[in-house]
């Protein structure tokens, strides 16, 4: 049978989510691929072991990983350094899914993924709100840290106890994946009953 695996990837920590359609519902957990002080070549190596580790537990076939920053993004705190090594994670991650002959192996754009996790109106609304305050002089504004808050929320909702909002990311991207190819997880057979989350749910 299938098995799946949602990956939120990045340095100090990677969030995983794998799933096998027999089971009645998802694993998940994170992993650091490196400390500030690693090399980019440890950290890729890094990566290769950790996801062997995984693939040993649970060999899987599909492989969904969050799409890397494009350079043309550059913004907050994020440097051309920070995009080079996502990048280059994103492609250790390809590589070791081709090496495993995996079916699938694909990158998942994170504005895709997150409005369809946490929706679509409240993902606009927190963006529209982050576009007022730039346009008053507030540089520093950011939709991440209530985007992170949502997806963690979600997360909780469907009834996972996360630990790192990584690991949510990690959720959020297998559950869009999983839909997009029409498969329905037993986690979302509740949808419809849940409530629509809102940015009062961030504070």
């Amino acid at each position: 049978m299938p098995t799946y695996i949602g990956i939120d990837q990045s340095k100090q920590c990677t969030g995983w989510a794998l799933w096998n359609d027999e089971w009645p519902t998802l694993r998940h957990g994170y992993f650091s691929v490196g400390s500030e002080y690693a090399t980019e070549g440890q950290t890729y190596m890094a990566m290769h072991k950790k996801l062997n580790d995984i693939y040993k537990v649970e060999p899987f076939d599909h492989c969904y990983f969050e799409e890397p920053i494009s350079p043309g993004h550059l913004t907050g705190n994020t440097t051309a350094q920070t995009i080079w090594m996502l990048a280059g994670i994103a492609a250790h991650v390809q590589s070791f899914a081709a090496a495993k002959r995996c079916r699938i192996v694909r990158a998942v754009n994170v504005e895709h993924w997150r409005k369809d996790f946490i929706g679509r109106m409240v993902v606009n609304e927190i963006r529209a709100g982050v576009r007022r305050a730039r346009k008053g002089g507030d540089k520093k504004a950011s939709a991440t840290g209530d985007l992170k808050k949502l997806t963690v929320q979600r997360a909780f909702q469907l009834g996972f106890n996360v630990r790192k909002n990584d690991e949510a990311d990690a959720i959020g991207i297998l559950t869009y994946s999983l839909l997009l190819a029409g498969v329905t997880p037993p986690w979302m057979a509740a949808e419809p009953l849940r409530p629509t989350l809102s940015l009062e749910s961030t504070s």
